[in-house]
């Protein structure tokens, strides 16, 4: 028997943006208690309130390093093919050079 799975990530994931945005509203609301009461009589509550924003911005602060990688990582593919392109033209060693770093990556 063949069970599938579901590719769909489930609505608790960290990486589904309503826990994100759950987690920034969590994180600035124990933030702002935090702020709140801190001062000399409160400082172990402040400290604890201010860790847990921390954890609660976590999974945005995760999703959000992760979309900028994809970015950054898109920017530099495509300075590299502006930077290719004029060699890729003109020269037929570099054409053969990328033709098989392309079929490999596809492999």
């Amino acid at each position: 028997m063949v069970t599938s799975r579901s590719t769909r990530p489930s609505w608790l994931s960290w990486d589904n943006y309503f826990v994100g945005v759950g987690g920034l509203v969590l994180g600035l609301c124990f933030g702002t208690c935090a702020a709140l009461i801190a001062g000399p009589e409160h400082q172990i509550a402040a400290i604890a309130l201010g860790v847990l924003a921390a954890i609660c911005v976590l999974p945005a602060l995760l999703r959000a390093l992760g979309e900028l990688s994809v970015w950054i990582r898109l920017a530099i593919l495509l300075v590299g093919f502006a930077l290719l392109l004029p060699a890729i033209l003109v020269s037929g060693e570099v054409r053969d050079w990328a033709a098989e770093r392309w079929e490999q990556t596809w492999k």
